[in-house]
């Protein structure tokens, strides 16, 4: 699919800097190149991947614009499939500005956000779920982000769906030959495909289930700290983050809203939430921040509990106990470098480990630290590549995977064969959507609208 106007974007962030890269694709990029650049070397053609040093001169008054490297990439061989020139100028924002001008003037016009992964999409160099690991590549944090990006960007996850997406063609070519040709002697029994879709059902499951990893992997896990007032809940999340975030003073009731930052454990991506002390509030401001924190704890991925060592266990304490019960939680004893007054059979007759620590003394918080990753990651981690990331791939699975047992649902009561086909169309356009072949055009807009112009 060669498009019908060539496009050009400054492809480094904004600022100062020893280098800058404008691009442009389509099919004018070499003769604008001819137009605005002046090699060393005279020459009436530019050599696909030679690299040329000269000056980009604005034709109009023969003024000297900036001293460059050009590279001229030929189709089809190239990021988009298109023509390709990258320009190294130098990295001020007011030489690349004028050069992006020139562009415009001699047939380019400004890139869209995202638009050069776009036409690697739309020109088939790429499929949807790489064009989308491109942005992951670029947003990456941790190594770990990082690494399941490459591996989406390499085909990985493609390779699992085109192996699932396989399987139910098979099935449909079936079902579609029992259809097309009633009388014809056709040694097919349509429940012999219940391997081939109960294959098919668990490799999906297998992609869906891998989603909680996924989100560890690129959005992180969200961590709430709890316990009444004064336990030391500022206190650990400044020691977790190793700054002074959270105000910290005697006086009960002094984290009025939630207080979050973020950390990494062990490449993880962990947003560590402080906490209003849960108890009976002395004002109206001190109430909306214990609510806020009572409605953030449905949606955390792990609650710390933090008790404190020198006081003992109160009914706030088994009243938060109450509302975390169901909880994936760590049980932390702060103050241990006070005397005891904490009852700990108390957690023990509830069955319940805890990290004994003190934040003042720094004790016991690396521990805790594993403990926190061991307790988010209990199912373990795969290899990259081998998890899905995308709320929107979990979506598209989940409506494939009903579609699937709506198709043997059907076999098993003998319905048509037509409605049985049906279902597994519908299956397979519900992964297209995830590589891109049945996306909505309206989606496709969203995903590219998320990159930045230049990519």
């Amino acid at each position: 699919m060669e498009t019908a106007d060539t496009i050009c974007a400054i492809s480094t962030p904004p600022g100062e800097g020893g280098i800058g890269i404008i691009r442009m694709s389509g099919h004018l990029a070499h003769s604008v190149l001819k137009d605005i650049f002046v090699p060393k070397k005279k020459r009436k053609t530019f050599l696909s991947r030679r690299l040329y040093l000269g000056n980009i001169v604005d034709p109009k008054n023969n003024k000297d614009i900036d001293e460059v490297f050009v590279v001229f990439m030929g189709a089809p061989h190239t990021y988009t499939k298109e023509d390709i020139v990258e320009v190294y100028a130098h990295g001020g924002y007011a030489t690349q500005k004028n050069i992006l001008n020139l562009m415009m003037e001699h047939g380019a016009r400004l890139a869209e956000p995202g638009e050069f992964t776009k036409r690697a999409f739309l020109n088939g160099r790429i499929d949807l779920i790489q064009a989308e690991s491109v942005l992951d590549i670029i947003q990456s944090e941790t190594d770990e982000e990082l690494q399941n990006a490459i591996g989406h960007l390499s085909g990985r996850l493609s390779e699992k769906l085109n192996l699932i997406k396989l399987n139910i063609k098979k099935a449909v070519v079936e079902v579609e030959a029992l259809i097309d040709f009633p009388e014809e002697d056709i040694d097919v029994d349509i429940k012999n495909i219940f391997p081939m879709l109960k294959q098919t059902k668990h490799l999906i499951k297998k992609l869906i289930n891998s989603y909680y990893e996924g989100k560890a992997v690129k959005q992180g896990f969200e961590v709430l700290i709890l316990g009444k007032p004064n336990v030391g809940k500022s206190s650990l999340l400044n020691a977790l983050i190793l700054k002074e975030k959270a105000i910290v003073t005697p006086i009960p009731g002094t984290t009025r809203d939630l207080v979050e930052d973020s950390i990494h454990i062990k490449g993880i991506k962990i947003k560590i939430i402080d906490t209003a002390g849960l108890r009976n509030p002395i004002d109206i401001v001190e109430s909306a921040g214990i609510e806020k924190t009572r409605q953030r704890i449905p949606d955390a991925d792990l609650v710390i509990w933090l008790l404190d060592n020198s006081s003992q266990f109160t009914n706030e304490d088994k009243n938060i106990y109450k509302r975390i019960i169901s909880k994936r939680k760590i049980v932390a004893v702060n103050k241990i470098d006070l005397p005891q007054r904490l009852d700990t059979h108390e957690l023990s007759s509830r069955g319940l480990d805890w990290n004994e620590i003190s934040i003042l003394k720094d004790v016991g918080l690396e521990q805790l630290k594993d403990n926190i990753y061991k307790k988010l990651m209990e199912k373990g981690m795969k290899s990259p590549g081998a998890f899905i990331t995308n709320e929107r791939h979990r979506n598209a699975l989940k409506m494939s995977l009903e579609e699937i047992e709506e198709a043997t649902r059907l076999i098993k009561i003998d319905m048509p064969l037509e409605i049985i086909a049906y279902a597994l169309n519908n299956a397979l356009f519900y992964l297209g959507e995830i590589t891109g072949e049945t996306c909505p055009d309206d989606i496709l807009d969203e995903i590219f609208q998320r990159f930045c112009i230049g990519k």
